[in-house]
């Protein structure tokens, strides 16, 4: 009777054991599936039609500009306008794993890499806003610091494996654009805007190898979204890197790279950021962050990126 009784309670703690790893595994794996979730805050869209921007790339995407500077730089007015937001305007951002919406948002300050910093939404969706006030947008933003494209970026297209942040930029951006016909909203991707490259910079032979990593890129990016993209296509609007070769080594290897390629398709647009005086050395004020943009440069980022895109619209 006691062997009888040591038995079943053996059986017994063997199959608790398995249960908790069962939910223990089902947990992860829907957690693993549910790692990019939108929160249900916008109301029902009745149809209403809506054009879809993605943004994407490295650190001055994410963005690392602070917004105490553009609070000193601009007038008390646009800063509150900046601080409220834009009723026509709305974001879900993922910057670096720190400042996450996990909703639709009002576009507005503070959405960059860290709750005090801002990225080119900010400009993008004033210059939305001005241009286009009775139109509905949805910004995607998807950004990483420090990220390259010749393996975290690397799209399926390019040699070796899909890199990581690919991956997960195509899942997130999938969620979100999902939850967005859910609430019956009639959406299309107009483009995506892509701030990155300081990161292939550093070796000749990584850098050499970024035209056609982001011909594949772009390529791979308009088939995996192409349920969702505009009658004309998708458009791709890049940016040069900052013209500085003491931090990014071969930048004009990169930014002749980008120009190739925007040269390769009327769908492909290159800003270049050097010719119109984007600068990143003046703030902070005394030991300035040479990697990222001065706040009223990223703002006009922002500004260049909306007038860039907005001449897709009625192609």
């Amino acid at each position: 009777m006691k062997k009888l009784r040591t038995i079943i309670l053996f059986t017994l703690s063997i199959i608790s054991i398995l249960i908790i790893g069962l939910l223990i595994c089902i947990g992860i794996c829907n957690n693993d599936k549910n790692h990019y979730f939108v929160n249900d805050t916008l109301k029902d869209g009745n149809g209403q039609s809506a054009k879809v921007i993605l943004l994407a790339g490295q650190s001055n995407a994410s963005g690392c500009s602070l917004d105490q500077y553009l609070k000193k730089n601009v007038s008390e007015e646009k800063y509150q306008e900046y601080e409220e937001g834009y009723d026509n305007v709305y974001i879900n951002y993922y910057s670096t794993n720190m400042n996450v919406s996990r909703e639709f948002v009002k576009c507005r300050n503070k959405q960059g890499d860290t709750n005090e910093m801002f990225g080119p939404e900010l400009g993008l969706a004033e210059e939305l806003n001005k241009k286009y006030p009775d139109q509905l947008f949805f910004i995607i933003k998807f950004a990483w610091n420090g990220s390259n494209l010749y393996n975290q970026w690397k799209s399926p297209s390019s040699f070796g494996s899909t890199g990581k942040l690919y991956k997960e930029f195509i899942q997130y951006t999938k969620t979100s654009l999902e939850y967005l016909v859910m609430k019956n909203y009639d959406i299309s991707i107009e483009g995506i805007c892509f701030m990155q490259g300081e990161s292939d910079s550093y070796v000749e032979s990584v850098a050499k190898k970024y035209e056609n990593n982001l011909t594949n890129f772009i390529y791979d990016l308009r088939c995996e979204f192409v349920e969702y993209s505009s009658a004309d296509g998708i458009a791709f609007i890049d940016a040069c890197i900052a013209d500085n070769p003491s931090l990014w080594i071969h930048c004009k290897i990169i930014n002749d790279a980008k120009a190739n390629v925007a040269n390769s398709s009327e769908q492909n647009v290159l800003i270049d950021t050097n010719l119109y005086g984007l600068t990143c050395v003046y703030e902070p004020v005394k030991t300035p962050d040479t990697a990222h943009y001065d706040s009223l440069s990223q703002i006009k980022l922002g500004q260049l990126f909306a007038e860039h895109i907005s001449l897709f619209f009625d192609k």
